[in-house]
């Protein structure tokens, strides 16, 4: 066995070299535990589909917010959609149309027309009337319930 003394202490380098081996693998497994991927809790959300159109057009490439009239649970993004090119929406949490928690909300819109100019697009004005686009002026009004929900069809 190979000793390496120092004054009154002895120590076994392949001992040592043993003792720093499990500490690097204590490290490693902590290290591992940590990486799993944890998901957040995620509150209940019901599929909600609708359609909107302004003066009989679909409202093609406008954007629609549900607000809660009660607060949603801390860490609830807000429900939201777009507007697909034939007038409809599926309204989204956490994922892709995948609906909003129960409750009421009042839903806003706001669309925005791209103006073309020569090579160039940009977003235009809102062509939804302004008391659309604020949940203090807005009259549409939805409830979500535990379930599959049909918006009733909004005509602006």
């Amino acid at each position: 066995m190979n000793l390496e003394c120092c004054k009154t202490k002895c120590v076994s380098r392949p001992g040592r070299r043993h003792g720093v081996g499990l500490l690097g693998v204590a490290i490693a497994l902590m290290a591992m535990a940590g990486c799993g991927e944890a998901k957040p809790q995620r509150t209940a959300v019901f599929p909600a589909k609708g359609t909107i159109t302004l003066k009989g057009e679909p409202a093609h490439g406008a954007i629609i917010a549900l607000h809660p009239k009660s607060p949603l649970p801390a860490g609830v993004p807000a429900p939201r959609a777009n507007v697909d090119k034939d007038g409809s929406f599926a309204v989204s949490t956490y994922d892709s149309g995948d609906g909003a928690p129960e409750g009421e909300y009042v839903l806003t819109v706001v669309w925005n027309k791209l103006i073309k100019n020569g090579g160039d697009v940009r977003i235009g004005p809102n062509v939804i009337p302004t008391k659309y686009g604020n949940p203090t002026s807005s009259d549409l009004v939805v409830k979500v319930t535990a379930g599959e929900n049909a918006i009733p069809a909004i005509q602006l």
